[in-house]
């Protein structure tokens, strides 16, 4: 009964927020942006309060906070006294701000709406299981120490450098991102069915691999996948192993945040250079406790930048999305660019904030934003079906986990990315997704064969 109050709430907080868009002042209101945020804080306490599952590790909690954080800090906390924060020294209309917030909180309803959607016949069901063979394991691992060291050879960790240091273009494609493409899924799904092992020295030893290669990509100043396995690792802990306590997930929460905020403040220099705690304490400007999500909240610029120019200019109808849709395809992209002749930018998903700020080929990206980037491709209807579909996917995905392998790959996939979804495109995750399914069906195939000849034989 809980669940179906909770969409039957979320339903009606979605028709606010749309009501909330169509009212939203034509200029910068402080106290419309604040009623939308308490409104936003008002619909997740009684989710959660409503939600029949009450662990505290789950998507929705995180995604919270960091949707929070990209899309509702700055016109409630910064823009009254500090509007020039950050990349908010560029640029763009404020007129829009108190729009653009209303157009998060119709995603975000939207969003819970969906995976609020519960299906009551669908737990009942009795399945099996699925298992993942430790044979299976094995061949995760010795692709993950293959592609990695692959990775290094051809000189991804010093092109990885150069990109955080400014020095190196993070568009430009090698056979070393081919490469850290390969590692990366593949040390993904090892951490997806680390804890899933049965004896506590292959986790003890498997884990310590793990952070070694973690260390080496940290050094370099990378953060976005070391975060995304630190996620996997926090959920499948608290799934197979322990349940972690409230107290110990905010410890969590708030550690990460300082260790990342000073990697980035550090990370001109890089921490393998051994001058990132004099580069962190030069460049730090830590005044207030939001100033440790910073790379979450310099993305709310994004969206007023792509809802100023859906409304002004037009809607792209995914086209600025192309290059995350075929992604799966290895070069089909550069190909449709040389096709059609417009700035690789305009087809790049979350290309369009740069390319407006600083034109054509920039070596620094401005990032995006997902509600911009739904918004910029099809107004409110693309807003309100993608956070729709997002949150009924994420929803399906989780509640078949334990009993397919491809949904738990699935769901694993994006809780990886909770934490970047906010200030990522739609379809970012589309080619780990693709990539990922292949290797676990491979996998399957292997098992399979195996099984099949030790019956023959």
């Amino acid at each position: 009964m809980s669940n179906k109050m909770a969409f039957a709430f979320n339903l009606i907080f979605s028709i606010i927020s749309l009501i909330l868009v169509f009212r939203a002042p034509v200029n910068y209101s402080y106290t419309y942006c604040v009623l939308i945020t308490i409104l936003f804080f008002i619909q997740n306490f009684l989710y959660f309060i409503l939600k029949k599952d009450k662990n505290i590790v789950c998507f929705e909690f995180f995604f919270m906070i960091a949707f929070f954080m990209t899309n509702f800090v700055y016109p409630v906390f910064y823009y009254p006294t500090n509007p020039d924060y950050s990349v908010f020294t560029y640029p763009f209309n404020v007129n829009v701000i108190t729009k653009s917030t209303a157009i998060a909180y119709l995603g975000y309803s939207f969003f819970l709406l969906g995976i609020s959607n519960y299906n009551e016949k669908y737990h009942n069901e009795e399945r099996e299981l699925f298992v993942f063979t430790e044979v299976k394991f094995n061949w995760l691992f010795i692709f993950t120490i293959v592609f990695f060291v692959l990775y290094i050879l051809s000189g991804g960790l010093e092109a990885l450098k150069n990109v955080y240091s400014g020095e190196g273009d993070i568009t430009e494609v090698s056979i070393s991102s081919y490469f850290y493409v390969l590692f990366s899924i593949a040390c993904t799904l090892m951490v997806m069915f680390l804890f899933r092992q049965n004896t506590t020295k292959r986790i003890v030893a498997y884990g310590f691999i793990i952070s070694f290669f973690l260390l080496l990509l940290l050094a370099t100043g990378t953060r976005g996948f070391i975060v995304g396995i630190a996620l996997i690792i926090i959920f499948t802990y608290n799934s197979y192993i322990s349940k972690i306590s409230r107290f110990k997930l905010v410890l969590l929460i708030a550690l990460g945040s300082i260790v990342l905020t000073i990697v980035a403040y550090g990370r001109s220099t890089s921490i393998s250079d051994g001058n990132w705690i004099n580069e962190f304490n030069s460049n730090a400007e830590i005044t207030s406790i939001f100033d440790f999500f910073g790379d979450l909240i310099m993305n709310n610029r994004n969206l007023y930048v792509l809802v100023d120019f859906a409304d002004t200019v037009q809607y792209t109808y995914f086209f600025g999305m192309l290059s995350d849709i075929v992604s799966p395809i290895p070069g089909l992209f550069r190909y449709i660019i040389s096709l059609v002749g417009v700035p690789k930018e305009l087809m790049t998903a979350g290309g369009l904030p740069t390319f407006l700020e600083f034109g054509p080929d920039s070596s620094w990206g401005l990032g995006t934003n997902m509600v911009g980037e739904a918004y910029v491709a099809f107004g409110l209807y693309g807003v309100i079906l993608s956070f729709f579909l997002f949150g009924y996917i994420v929803k399906i995905s989780r509640e078949a986990a334990e009993y397919n392998i491809y949904a738990y790959m699935i769901y694993y996939m994006f809780v990886s990315l909770i934490i970047s979804y906010p200030r990522c495109p739609i379809f970012v995750i589309n080619r780990n997704m693709a990539w990922g399914l292949l290797l676990i069906f491979a996998l399957n195939l292997i098992g399979k064969r195996r099984y099949q000849s030790k019956l023959v034989s």
